[in-house]
């Protein structure tokens, strides 16, 4: 942490955590340094007309040695903190009105610059297909190029971290208490990974409890560290929808996979897309908002296509789409299937003797093998560095020629 940024912890600590700060506005009427606030006298402060009179009494009583305090803390609890003066401070947050004024982390943020940062959030109480979409949807972002950014609450947000760690990618958690307390308790072990990969991250101080009005307070940091914000499954009075409102207010973009129409746990989602928000079929329906803005980050050929599992592709779709250049595979009738290797699982057994019939979709795949994704996707990911199966633009997965 450097030197100047221990006085934006002075300030945080001083003024507290609210969503109605105005970080801008108060750094503004002091030349945007922390620094002059702390150096200034009570007269400089009052008539900078920023501070009301319980902000300026805080501002009195905070000294130096609480942030020695809380450094110390930090270095027990394996964090550091970052200040809008670090070089590795989210530079979208400073985008919006009511930064934090400092940021408790633990692990790295660079995943954050290196990649494309997309929130997806939604219900805790998430039915088991929308539990699915989140998982297989964020390793589908996590393949093309991205960054996943949630709450880590339980249902949708946790989907979401696992699909993210199951495919070898790195998640942000933004949590609404101190990093210091495990909520949920049941997520304790995933919050572990996720600093391994990424970073967990809060802008409460460490034993800050994890009370209601943390949690929408947190959520305009979920949307503000992203460029897009997609919402999985929300009712009517879902938290996940004041994300997505915080992501409007801050000009960023809102996505909404489409559910029951007569559902009440996608009420809200379904509303979203009444009002403006670009319903969700695929993450390609995602990327392809940011292809053009950021074609260094983003590789497109790595998007899944449709979020749905139709039983069987159709044979005729599949040849209609079959890249130019791509490698010829002979009809199906003339494969010869691969003998089992006694290496391989069971599962990977399984997926070779399906694919000595012809190509197949991962959807196919995942309907006839009946695993769980992390565990197929670890299959395919196995097969693919044996060079026993290839995948090809669209999620098909097919036995290379010189295999056959």
């Amino acid at each position: 942490m450097a030197n100047d940024s221990l006085y934006y912890l002075w300030l945080q600590c001083a003024l507290g955590v609210s969503p109605a700060l105005r970080a801008q506005e108060i750094l503004a009427a002091f030349a945007g340094s922390a620094k002059e606030i702390f150096e200034a006298n009570d007269y400089d402060r009052r008539v900078a007309g920023v501070f009301t009179g319980a902000q300026l009494a805080r501002l009195r009583g905070t000294s130096m040695g609480q942030v020695e305090k809380i450094l110390e803390e930090c270095a027990r609890q394996n964090a550091h903190i970052l200040s809008p003066q670090d070089a590795a401070y989210p530079a979208r947050l400073l985008e919006i009105p009511n930064f934090p004024l400092a940021l408790y982390v633990r692990g790295s943020l660079d995943c954050l610059r290196d990649r494309l940062p997309l929130a997806v959030v939604g219900t805790r109480r998430a039915s088991g297909k929308s539990v699915d979409i989140a998982a297989r949807l964020s390793a589908d972002l996590v393949h093309a190029g991205c960054a996943v950014v949630s709450g880590g609450a339980l249902g949708i947000d946790s989907a979401a971290h696992r699909g993210v760690l199951h495919a070898g990618g790195c998640t942000v958690a933004v949590l609404g208490c101190g990093l210091d307390i495990n909520y949920p308790p049941e997520n304790a072990a995933l919050f572990k990974r996720i600093a391994e990969h990424g970073a967990v991250i809060s802008e409460y101080p460490f034993g800050e409890a994890p009370i209601g009005k943390n949690f929408p307070i947190r959520n305009r940091l979920i949307s503000g560290l992203s460029v897009g914000t997609v919402v999985i499954e929300a009712g009517e009075k879902s938290g996940s929808l004041r994300t997505a409102a915080c992501a409007a207010e801050q000009g960023r973009d809102v996505f909404a996979v489409p559910g029951d129409a007569f559902g009440s746990t996608y009420t809200g989602g379904n509303r979203l897309i009444r009002d403006g928000a670009k319903p969700v079929f695929s993450a390609m329906d995602i990327l392809e908002e940011y292809e053009l803005l950021y074609p260094e980050l983003l590789d497109m050929r790595r998007a899944e296509r449709d979020l749905e599992r139709p039983s069987a592709p159709p044979e005729k779709v599949i040849v209609k789409k079959k890249p130019v250049g791509a490698a010829f595979l002979p009809p199906a009738e003339k494969q010869k299937p691969t003998p089992p290797s006694s290496s391989l699982s069971p599962l990977e057994q399984h997926i070779l003797q399906l694919l000595a019939h012809g190509p197949a979709h991962i959807d196919r795949i995942m309907k006839e093998t009946d695993a769980p994704y992390g565990e197929l996707f670890a299959a395919l990911v196995e097969l693919e560095m044996r060079a026993s199966i290839q995948q090809a633009p669209g999620k098909m997965y097919t036995i290379p020629y010189n295999n056959i």
